[in-house]
C-alpha cells in the first residue's frame, strides 16, 4: 500500500530551506558545515545572528547522536553539543542536523529554544529563558517518522537547574513541532549540596508494531548533590510525545549511583535498559547492569548483573588528584599527561536472537578493551562476556551498539596505531606527555550472532582527543559518547573528529608556562600573559572572533555503513 504524506506548509519551508547545498561522498562526511555561510539556517528556513555565526563561527560540536529513519531510510538526523551557539548566546545549545540522501550530504541547524533565538518555535519553548546552556543529545524516530530529540537544559552559574526536555519533529524529522518538559531540576550549588540535576540522558522509541507501538521512553541520571543515591529514571510517553509520565525510579537504592544509561527496544516491544553503578560500602566492585521491562515501562524487573569491570576512566591518568582532565596552566596535572575526560560505559541491542550488552573495560594489563555479553531473554547470560579482538596495543572506548537486518555493529574509539601506546598513558600521548599525533580511529566491529566479529577501521583520517579545545580553558573536551543507529541493512555511525583542527600557539604560554607538548591549538589572540600560578589568569569571550579561526574547529563525520 502507498503511503500518502501530506506536509504542511511550515515542513515544505523547511524542507527547502534545509536542502543541501552539494552533495558529498557518503563515507567520513562533515556533518557540521561551520565553515559555510548561510549553512545554519533556523527551522522555520529563516537566519539571525546565531545562525549567521554557526555558519563560519568553527567552533566545537563533540557528542554527536545519530538516527536512522525506519519511514524512510534516506532520512538521517544526528545531533551535537554545538559550541557555535555561543558566539551569540553565550553558551553550548544542541545541534540538528538532517540528510535527505542517507548521510551524503547534511543541512545544519540548533533545536530552538535557544537564549536569542525569536522565532515563534522558539520563543515558545519551556526551554527558552529559563537556561543558558543545552546539550546531551540523544534521537529517536517511531515507526511513522516523527523524530524525538531529548536534551538537557541547565545554567552553569547557580541557579544550575539541570532539567530534561525533548523536542519533535515532523515528517520525517523536516517539520519542528514542539519542545515539553519531561523532568525539572531544581537549584542546586554544582553537584554539591542541595538540588536536583538531571543528566546523561538517553530516549528511544518502539518501532515495532505490537501493543506499545509508538511509546517513547527517556531514561537519564538524577544527581542529588554529592549523595550516594543518585539514581537512574525514566518517564514514557503513550502519546506520540505530546506529554510524559511522571519520572519513576528503575534503579535499587541499593544500588548507590547509577550512571551513563541506554535503551532498547525489542522486537516484541519489550524495553532493556542498561546502565553502570560505582564501588559504594555495599558493593566494593564497578558493575554492569540490566533492566527489562514487558509492560511498556510501567514496570521493570529486578536487575540482571552483566560484569563487574575495571573501569577505563580519565582520572586514572592525572598523576594522582583525581582530574577527569588535564592541560597547561592552571590546568595541568602533576603526570605531565594532556587529555580530555572519558569514562567507561555500557550500551545495549535487542533482536530476534537476544539482547546484546556493549561496555568497555580495562584487562589485567590496564589495556582497555570492548566486551559484549549476551542474553536470549535480557534476564540470564548463560555465557561469558566476548572481547571483541585480541589486538595487543591501544585503548578501545565509548562503545555503542545497535542491530539491524540480521546484523549487530558496535562503534568504538580505537588508538592501536598510537607510537606512543602503553596501558599507563592515555590515548594521544607519549609517556612524556607529547602529542603522539593523530591516533585515534573510530573503529566498527560487525557480527550475526554476537559471539564472532569482524573489525573495520572507518575514519579514513586520525583524531587526538588532547588538543585543548575547551574554549576559554587550557584543556579538551570530546564528549563522553559516539553513536551507532541500524534500521534494517541501512546503518550510520557518528563520531566527533578533530580533522579541521588547527594547531597553533597560544600566547598565554610563555616560559616555563610554555610545555611544547604539541596540543595547542591556534589562538591568534593577543593576550596580556601571566604566569601559570597568577590568579588573574586571562582568557578569550566566547564571542572572540580569534575563536573562529579553526583552533577549536571539531567537527561531527558520519559514515553509512
Amino acid at each position: 500500500m502507498t503511503r500518502r504524506v501530506l506536509i504542511p506548509i511550515a515542513a515544505l519551508v523547511l524542507l527547502m530551506a534545509l536542502s543541501p547545498n552539494s552533495l558529498a561522498s557518503p563515507a567520513n562526511t562533515r556533518v557540521t558545515r561551520d565553515a559555510t555561510a548561510g549553512s545554519y539556517l533556523r527551522y522555520d528556513g529563516t537566519s539571525d545572528a546565531t545562525m549567521a555565526a554557526c555558519s563560519t563561527g568553527k567552533r566545537s560540536q563533540n557528542e554527536p547522536t545519530i538516527a536512522v529513519d525506519p519511514h524512510n531510510t534516506q532520512v538521517v538526523v544526528a545531533g551535537s553539543n554545538d559550541y557555535c551557539a555561543q558566539i551569540v548566546n553565550g553558551d553550548v545549545w544542541p545541534g540538528y542536523y538532517r540528510s535527505t540522501d542517507g548521510g551524503g550530504s547534511w543541512s545544519d541547524s540548533l533545536v530552538p529554544g535557544y537564549p536569542d533565538d525569536s522565532s515563534t518555535g522558539g520563543m515558545a519553548s519551556p526551554a527558552h529563558g529559563s537556561c543558558s546552556a543545552g546539550g546531551d543529545p540523544s534521537q529517536a524516530f517511531d515507526a511513522d517518522g516523527r523524530l524525538f530529540y531529548a536534551f538537557i537544559c541547565f545554567n552553569r552559574s547557580k541557579p544550575i537547574n539541570g532539567t530534561v526536555y525533548s523536542a519533535r519533529y515532523l515528517s520525517d524529522g523536516s517539520s519542528y513541532d514542539r519542545t515539553v518538559l519531561i523532568k525539572k531540576g531544581s537549584p542546586s550549588a554544582q553537584f554539591s549540596g542541595s538540588g536536583l540535576f538531571q543528566d546523561k540522558i538517553n530516549i528511544t522509541a518502539d518501532q515495532t508494531s505490537g501493543l506499545f507501538s509508538g511509546n517513547v521512553y527517556v531514561a537519564w541520571s538524577q544527581y542529588t548533590g554529592k549523595a550516594a543515591n543518585n539514581s537512574i529514571l525514566l518517564s514514557r510517553s503513550t502519546d506520540h510525545g505530546l506529554t510524559f509520565s511522571p519520572a519513576a525510579r528503575v534503579t535499587p537504592v541499593e544500588h548507590g549511583t547509577g550512571s551513563f544509561t541506554d535503551l532498547a527496544v525489542g522486537p516484541d516491544g519489550a524495553i532493556y535498559l542498561t546502565y553502570l553503578t560505582y564501588p559504594s560500602s555495599s558493593r566494593p566492585t564497578s558493575d554492569i547492569w540490566l533492566v527489562k521491562s514487558a509492560n511498556g515501562g510501567v514496570s521493570f524487573g529486578p536487575p540482571s548483573h552483566v560484569a563487574s569491570i575495571t573501569r577505563f576512566d580519565s582520572d586514572q591518568f592525572s598523576g594522582g588528584i583525581g582530574a577527569v582532565d588535564c592541560g597547561d596552566g592552571p590546568f595541568a596535572c602533576p603526570s605531565g599527561f594532556t587529555y580530555s575526560r572519558f569514562f567507561s560505559s555500557s550500551a545495549v541491542a535487542a533482536d530476534a536472537n537476544g539482547v546484546h550488552v556493549v561496555y568497555a573495560a580495562e584487562l589485567a594489563s590496564g589495556q582497555s578493551k570492548v566486551f559484549v555479553r549476551n542474553s536470549p531473554d535480557g534476564v540470564s547470560f548463560p555465557a561469558p562476556p566476548v572481547q571483541l579482538d585480541g589486538v595487543a596495543t591501544g585503548h578501545q572506548w565509548f562503545p555503542d551498539i545497535a542491530s539491524g537486518g540480521g546484523t549487530i555493529t558496535v562503534v568504538f574509539y580505537d588508538s592501536r596505531g598510537d607510537p606512543g601506546y602503553a596501558p599507563s598513558v592515555p590515548p594521544g600521548n607519549t609517556a612524556a606527555g607529547v602529542n603522539s599525533g593523530d591516533v585515534v580511529n573510530t573503529f566498527i566491529a560487525r557480527s550475526s550472532n554476537g559471539t564472532t566479529w569482524t573489525e573495520t577501521q572507518v575514519t579514513s583520517e586520525g583524531s587526538n582527543f588532547g588538543w585543548e579545545t575547551h574554549g576559554s580553558r587550557r584543556i579538551g573536551f570530546w564528549g563522553d559518547y559516539l553513536y551507532v543507529s541500524a534500521v534494517g541493512a541501512a546503518v550510520n555511525v557518528a563520531w566527533t573528529d578533530s580533522r579541521d583542527l588547527v594547531p597553533g600557539s597560544d600566547p598565554r604560554e610563555i616560559g616555563a608556562d610554555d610545555d611544547h607538548d604539541g596540543f595547542d591549538v591556534l589562538q591568534p589572540c593577543t593576550y596580556t600573559p601571566n604566569d601559570i600560578n597568577a590568579p588573574s589568569y586571562s582568557s578569550p569571550a566566547v564571542n572572540d572572533a580569534c575563536l573562529s579561526q579553526g583552533g577549536l574547529d571539531e567537527n561531527i563525520y558520519s559514515d553509512r555503513l
